[in-house]
């Protein structure tokens, strides 16, 4: 190919086309099911919480005022990058082809960003602290007079399952109202995968050499997340925006490319290569402790 304005142009719209095209495409994850996607317009993103969560009362005479709390989360997106290079004889000898399916990878990758960081979310759940200044996952948070326990070390088994199923269902706000929390989704990593498939997909379990309903069946939806390690666990209540369990902020979509590729450009004039590449910037952090429950499993 030779080296000229019309043709690197034509170079360009494919390797953009390309690139967004499989962005899309791998854009889709499983990980809508617990997490709500917060776009941000400024360096630092500070969520208001309210100092206390009750249901509705009767009103007879002043309202009664729910106010914001004076801590808030604030979250910083980091930044992320990731830059190929292409050598100009690759350009020039029309083998450029081989290089440019560097694109599809490129951007299969800035679109794991996003499962990326929920992944380090979730494998280093036991060291985030939330606005009350005590970490997300506990066993002895206060909700006024009500205690919320979302933390523990047991293994995952049907027993286990249960109980941190009961307790969500029974949490109750400061004012001693119910929270109505229904957990919905348990997450786990692939060690777990045939534990579980046996404690929520098997209509029947065996007691005492007998077949007998089981009583976990369909409890809730599971879904596997490859980077999760171990035997940890988590129970989720999925109930849409901010009372999702997990927050994903997004400040920079990783969605398209830049480039230097012009005779002008430093590295083009001193290394004979073109660069292309594509940043974002983003992070993501637990949002409501009542609704995750943690098994923190050796």
């Amino acid at each position: 190919m030779d080296i000229n304005y019309h043709n690197l142009g034509i170079l360009r719209t494919g390797i953009d086309t390309r690139f967004k095209r499989t962005f899309d495409a791998s854009a889709k994850d499983q990980y809508n099911e617990f997490t709500t996607t917060i776009p941000m317009s400024t360096e630092v993103i500070t969520m208001p919480f309210l100092e206390q969560l009750t249901g509705m009362r009767e009103w007879i005479d002043d309202r009664v005022i729910n106010n914001l709390r004076a801590d808030r989360l604030s979250v910083t997106p980091r930044k992320f990058e990731l830059t190929y290079g292409i050598p100009r004889e690759a350009i020039e000898d029309d083998t450029y082809g081989i290089y440019v399916s560097l694109v599809d990878q490129m951007a299969v990758q800035a679109a794991n960003l996003r499962p990326d960081l929920i992944e380090a979310l979730l494998n280093s759940a036991g060291d985030k602290y939330w606005v009350d200044g005590k970490k997300f996952f506990a066993a002895d948070r206060k909700f006024g007079k009500s205690t919320i326990n979302n933390y523990s070390t047991n293994a995952f088994t049907k027993a286990n399952l249960k109980t941190a199923y009961d307790l969500m269902t029974n949490y109750k706000g400061h004012g001693g109202t119910p929270l109505r929390t229904r957990p919905t989704l348990l997450v786990h990593g692939p060690a777990l995968r045939w534990t579980v498939k046996q404690v929520l997909d098997n209509p029947l379990e065996e007691v005492n050499g007998a077949a007998l309903p089981n009583d976990t069946y369909n409890l809730v939806q599971h879904i596997e997340v490859a980077g999760l390690d171990g035997n940890k666990w988590f129970l989720f209540a999925t109930g849409g925006g901010y009372a999702m369990p997990v927050g994903y902020f997004e400040r920079v979509r990783p969605d398209h490319i830049v480039r230097e590729d012009q005779e002008k450009d430093g590295v083009v004039f001193m290394q004979d290569k073109y660069l292309y590449g594509c940043r974002g910037r983003a992070e993501a952090a637990f949002l409501m402790p009542h609704c995750a429950y943690f098994g923190n499993a050796s």
